[in-house]
């Protein structure tokens, strides 16, 4: 289907040439400063000039630890002048286990800076910082933590027991990388915090590798008396925090989106992906400025960034949602066969979003994998935990997600010798096809997506029935036909998604098609749903229509603030001892489903079945149990949106 168009991207495309890019890039990058962000920033700024790409600029958010996007506060500025730390025998020899002038990662991001002289104090040992009983009777005041606990999650504990500081060596593939120093980007008292913000304590922590870690042990175990000598040079202030984006030109105003967050310590995160963009960027650009391409419909933008922070902010300061019809993002591609802890892998929009997108790069995929067969990929649910968050119905825009995850994640052996340089030509070559068909369409092209919708929803729907009679004895028939019911409505939606993409004087032309690959669709869940009910000897059964009832039908909550939600605007007593739910998967889908038009026994009937699904449950979780999913000491889930509502996430 898309073969002539591939066809050009192949030739345009170096695989080689993404790889130098990413390495640029990598290079600036593992400083993880912001001096160093705005230099990286500059560079990628230059690379998409170069490649002819127009409204080039460096957006700057603020970098304040105050200013709120969407529910998530700003990191505070931070940069390292020196930082160093020496572990003292009784004998009074130093021994230097630590210094960022070697290796960026020995030193915790945001760690706030000591005297000038540093500070000396008794090392203690403590298995797990993070646990308050593994502490001493006497507590550790005044002195500094040595810990195998990752200082991130113990900075909260360390804080209220008085210790100096520490120095930590966090177990990571210890026996295939034991000299690998873990990268501490998180520096929240916050337990299900990020960033450090001014709301914050300072504080500081050193790494160690999993080897160091053992040997200094080794030592106290020995029963020698050990101190440790800190000396940070740092600053924590308000500055900015940059975004790069530029676009190949289109005719309206309509844009696509392909994100990929910048200013992270690795090659594979996210180096990789911004690699890649740049090269598939600069692909399409020369196509087009030679006419082997016409120019686009649409503008295709590339928008390099902070994770999450980077891209809330600059979906609030730029308000571009609306006008952006289709994302997509690039978070941790591209490393050695060796090296990756699972395939290359397509991640799924949340079933509140089905969308074409989803089909459309599951078609381009395999018809670009087999040049390099020894590839693997697979495809995955939608998974919160990056920039395809956009994908917030409360935002927007489809955005499937392309990545992995590779062994060396966040540590000091995320370097560019495990970067394939094979799989990053691959990954540009699926952006600039995405990219473009998304930008580009005509109407036949746009009933072509709605094919691909229905053909990979009717593929979906034979695979769920299957499943489903495979389980049969273990569940109830009548919510197993729901479920099908249920899985052939989001595909329909899923085909009709790429009406979005035509004028709306276009849309009456292609409509009856349209209409009749839903009717399809629907058919098909049924289908699914009679043949269950004859294998279970109990043929004509069908289901009772599912019903909303209760104090949550009684209610339709409507979204007041988009994106996860993080609390980070709330203050500790108005938390009322809430976790923050950040990551969570089960509110973000819970809030997707909360539009106004719902009650919240629909929001929360639809969440379970958009559960069940990416788990492949044969039970739903009732209400009260996917609140406590969200936080464990919830009451009910009608408590929980109380709680919301007090707080202005939600209104009814």
């Amino acid at each position: 289907m898309f073969q002539d168009l591939l066809t050009l991207i192949k030739r345009e495309t170096e695989a080689t040439r993404a790889w130098y890019e990413a390495v640029a890039v990598q290079s600036i990058d593992r400083a993880f400063t912001f001096s160093a962000f705005h230099e990286s920033a500059r560079y990628a700024a230059g690379r998409l000039r170069a490649a002819g790409l127009r409204n080039v600029k460096v957006v700057e958010a603020p970098a304040d630890g105050k200013a709120v996007f969407a529910d998530w506060r700003m990191p505070l500025a931070w940069d390292v002048e020196q930082a160093t730390f020496d572990v003292i025998g009784p004998d009074g020899n130093a021994q230097r286990v630590a210094d960022r002038s070697q290796q960026p990662c020995s030193l915790a991001m945001w760690s706030a800076p000591t005297p000038a002289k540093g500070v000396e104090a008794d090392l203690v040992w403590i298995e797990n910082a993070a646990d308050e009983k593994s502490y001493p009777k006497g507590g550790v005041r005044g002195k500094i933590v040595f810990t195998f606990a990752n200082p991130a999650g113990a900075k909260r504990v360390l804080a209220a027991q008085g210790a100096l500081g520490c120095i930590a060596a966090p177990h990571h593939n210890l026996s295939r990388f034991p000299d690998a120093i873990s990268w501490v980007n998180g520096w929240s008292d916050d337990p299900g915090g990020w960033a450090h913000t001014t709301s914050d304590r300072p504080g500081w922590a050193f790494l160690l590798s999993p080897r160091q870690g053992e040997q200094l042990l080794a030592r106290v175990k020995k029963g020698e008396k050990l101190r440790g000598r800190a000396v940070v040079r740092s600053r924590l202030y308000a500055g900015t925090l940059p975004a790069v984006t530029g676009v190949i030109r289109g005719a309206g105003s309509e844009e696509v989106l392909i994100l990929g967050h910048q200013f992270e310590e690795g090659a594979v995160d996210n180096a990789s992906g911004v690699g890649a963009m740049i090269e598939a960027a600069g692909a399409l650009q020369r196509l087009i400025d030679r006419g082997l391409l016409p120019a686009p419909k649409r503008s295709i933008r590339f928008l390099f960034m902070f994770e999450c922070y980077g891209t809330l902010s600059w979906l609030e300061m730029s308000n571009r949602a609306k006008r952006t019809v289709a994302g997509l993002c690039l978070d941790g591609l591209g490393e050695k066969f060796e090296f990756a802890q699972r395939p290359l892998e397509v991640h799924l929009n949340p079933h509140s979003t089905m969308s074409y997108t989803d089909a459309l790069l599951l078609a381009l995929v395999p018809q670009v994998m087999p040049d390099a067969p020894t590839y693997g990929w697979r495809v995955n649910p939608f998974r919160m935990g990056t920039d395809s968050m956009i994908a917030d119905s409360a935002i927007g825009i489809p955005c499937p997600w392309i990545g992995s995850e590779t062994l060396t994640h966040h540590t000091s052996a995320d370097t560019p010798d495990v970067l394939d340089a094979t799989t990053l030509g691959l990954v540009a070559r699926m952006i600039a096809a995405y990219a473009y068909l998304n930008a580009n369409p005509d109407r036949e092209q746009v009933l072509d997506f709605s094919y691909l919708a229905a053909a990979r929803g009717r593929a979906e729907l034979a695979a769920a029935g299957a499943q489903a009679l495979d389980r049969l004895s273990k569940s109830n028939l009548e919510e197993a036909q729901r479920q099908l019911i249920y899985l052939a409505e989001r595909h329909a939606e899923a085909a009709e998604s790429p009406m979005r993409l035509l004028p709306r004087s276009q849309r009456s032309g292609v409509r009856p098609q349209v209409n009749a690959l839903k009717r399809e669709l629907l058919r098909a869940g049924g289908a699914e749903a009679e043949a269950l009910a004859r294998r279970a000897g109990k043929p004509g059964h069908s289901p009772a229509p599912w019903q909303p009832e209760g104090e949550l039908a009684a209610i339709a909550p409507r979204r007041l603030v988009i994106g996860p939600l993080t609390y980070d605007r709330l203050s500790p007593k108005q938390r009322e001892g809430r976790p923050s739910p950040r990551w969570s998967g089960v509110l973000f889908s819970l809030l997707s489903w909360c539009d106004g038009t719902r009650s919240l026994a629909e929001a929360c009937h639809l969440t379970a079945r958009e559960t069940a699904a990416r788990t492949h449950q044969t039970e739903l979780a009732t209400p009260e149990q996917l609140a406590r999913q969200i936080d464990p000491k919830s009451s009910s889930l009608l408590d929980y949106f109380e709680f919301l509502r007090r707080n202005k996430y939600v209104a009814w």
